[in-house]
């Protein structure tokens, strides 16, 4: 992997951490979440530090250049996060759902049992 390549890669990685510790510290990401993307970063900084990383595990996955391998990995890695965070979304819209029908239930049978007693 070649200086530049490995430049892009540790800026970018203090660009995410920058971001995170924004987004924690304006409360618009739990530190839950944030965790996630602090490891990511740090790999990042890892692999781009260190860069026998990435000509090892793409010598041994067949990858014609380390930086391909990286590029690969990254993209996998934040396609599995975008199917856990959707998968969540997904249950998250159920229970919103249910929610609303039984707050429209209720308030069904609180408005029936008024004009009943009236």
């Amino acid at each position: 992997m070649s200086l530049p390549q490995r430049i892009v890669l540790f800026l970018g990685a203090v660009f995410i951490l920058a971001l995170i510790c924004s987004a924690v510290k304006k409360r618009r990401i739990q530190i839950e979440d944030s965790l996630f993307w602090v490891f990511f970063a740090a790999l990042l900084v890892v692999i781009g530090a260190f860069p026998q990383i990435a000509y090892f595990f793409s010598h041994l996955l067949g990858f014609i250049s380390p930086s391909n391998f990286v590029f690969a990995a990254v993209i996998a890695v934040l396609l599995v996060r975008e199917f856990r965070n959707s998968s969540k979304i997904s249950v998250l819209r159920y229970r919103l759902d249910q929610l609303a029908e039984e707050v429209a239930l209720d308030k069904n049978e609180d408005g029936r049992g008024r004009d009943h007693d009236q």
